[in-house]
């Protein structure tokens, strides 16, 4: 999703503020997007987790390990404070994440011309809308890095730190379940 220098990064742990602010610049508006697109919370919500995040960031940067994948440490840290957010308003209730670890790779994937006749289809954003906050977290994030942030596999690949294969499966099941929900 970012892709950050390794002295970028070591600035950013030594708390240089120029960099921590470049960081924040280069980022805000993703995370800002993630959040009304995928759980469609105002403006002021949104704004607040964002604070709470950077925060975090700022005040924890020394756990962050070197040998880690810096990305894929700032989405973690993201994806923890909404689950943290929601679990604490109980505005949402996160559907178990290793459930579809237990379904066939194979039966899961959808056509591509199902995929084309899927994205192709004209729905109004009301209903898009309810169908993006009945996906479970895991869904909501693949649907958003693919089609909102327009990452390709490889992209994602590396920012949730899973491999290809795995990707393209968790994109077969968010599109299936959201067919499903439109009643396509």
């Amino acid at each position: 999703m970012f892709k950050f220098e390794d002295d970028f990064v070591n600035k950013i742990k030594n708390r240089d503020k120029t960099a921590f602010d470049e960081f924040y610049n280069q980022t805000v508006n993703v995370f800002f997007r993630y959040l009304k697109w995928s759980f469609f919370i105002s403006d002021s919500d949104a704004q607040d987790l964002l604070s709470s995040f950077y925060f975090k960031i700022w005040n924890n940067i020394e756990s962050y390990k070197d040998m880690n994948n810096f990305s894929g440490w700032i989405w973690t840290v993201f994806k923890n404070l909404v689950k943290d957010y929601f679990k604490k308003s109980k505005e949402l209730h996160f559907a178990d994440l290793n459930a579809n670890s237990q379904q066939n790779f194979e039966d899961n994937l959808l056509s591509d011309d199902n995929v084309d006749e899927l994205l192709n289809t004209n729905f109004k954003i009301e209903e898009i809308k309810v169908a993006m906050k009945k996906l479970d977290e895991t869904s909501k994030e693949i649907v958003f890095l693919k089609f909102v942030e327009e990452k390709s596999n490889e992209e994602i690949s590396q920012t949730l730190n899973i491999s290809h294969d795995n990707v393209r499966q968790r994109i077969s099941r968010a599109l299936k379940k959201l067919k499903k929900f439109l009643d396509c």
